[in-house]
């Protein structure tokens, strides 16, 4: 593949991304609670790609990060939670993504073990709410985030 770097297309952005030269691995944390409310994050409106679109609590991994560790990670620092992965959902695969060329995520059930769920990092994450299923069926979500939420019969 190519290598390239590309400024955000979104003006508001300060990101510079790398785009296309390598497959890209994210790591996302699925929280349901008692009640079968899902936990989404906003993404902020500086995003590079996404912005102002709620989608689920992840990021990508570090260098020789499990996928796991990658999820406790991104909670940590998106969401300001103590999170721990209760189990691996399975991977998904998009060789068409706009800015990485290919993608693959990582989905995890993960659960709060301390903290209160805010945005700790105002640059990536604007809000943090819980969702029935019912209202994400009506939203647009980020990524695949809808689909992984659909195939697991979340929503």
């Amino acid at each position: 593949m190519t290598k390239m770097k590309q400024k955000s297309k979104n003006p508001k952005s300060k990101f510079t991304i790398k785009t296309k030269d390598h497959p890209w691995v994210g790591a996302l944390n699925l929280f349901v609670d008692k009640n079968g409310r899902i936990l989404l994050m906003k993404r902020s409106k500086e995003s590079y790609v996404y912005p102002n679109t709620w989608g689920l609590v992840g990021g990508y991994l570090d260098w020789e990060e499990s996928g796991a560790e990658g999820a406790e990670r991104e909670a940590k620092e998106e969401i300001g939670v103590e999170a721990k992965v209760l189990r691996f959902t399975g991977k998904y695969y998009n060789t068409s993504h706009p800015y990485h060329g290919v993608v693959i995520s990582l989905p995890h059930y993960s659960k709060i073990v301390s903290g209160t769920p805010h945005p700790a990092q105002p640059e990536e994450c604007s809000d943090v709410k819980w969702f029935t299923p019912k209202e994400i069926k009506k939203m647009k979500l980020a990524y695949d985030h809808k689909d992984i939420l659909i195939d697991e019969n979340l929503i």
